[in-house]
């Protein structure tokens, strides 16, 4: 069973595309997820959040949050975007069409939730 020299060639430039796929599915470079675990936050005074949407390489949406420490110095988090706080911001997020200009009416309504909750 022989192959033609023309056979043998198709052969070899498939075989070549199908191993250039492989290598290039098994190398992606820096996208993966940001948050490996998340934090556990109850309260805090948040400055920032960022939402990353679910990607290749982590199929998961990631919730991070800005805030301040008691000493005044800020601190990243990763929030768990499935409990009751994480789906506040994201509703929020979506409410205003992710607009990152209007960012600070999501934090502000979470403040005055906050505020409502410790009155209680």
């Amino acid at each position: 069973m022989g192959l033609s020299q023309r056979n043998g060639a198709l052969l070899l430039v498939f075989v070549a595309a199908v191993c250039m796929e492989f290598y290039q599915a098994q190398h992606v470079v820096g996208i993966r997820c940001k948050c490996p675990s998340f934090s556990k936050i109850l309260r805090s005074n948040f400055t920032d959040f960022q939402v990353t949407e679910a990607r290749a390489g982590c199929d998961r949406v990631e919730l991070t949050v800005t805030r301040i420490k008691l000493d005044n110095s800020t601190e990243t988090l990763c929030m768990y975007p499935k409990r009751k706080l994480g789906l506040q911001i994201l509703s929020c997020w979506e409410r205003i069409n992710k607009d990152k200009s209007r960012k600070t009416e999501c934090l502000n309504k979470q403040r005055r939730l906050e505020d409502r909750a410790s009155e209680d």
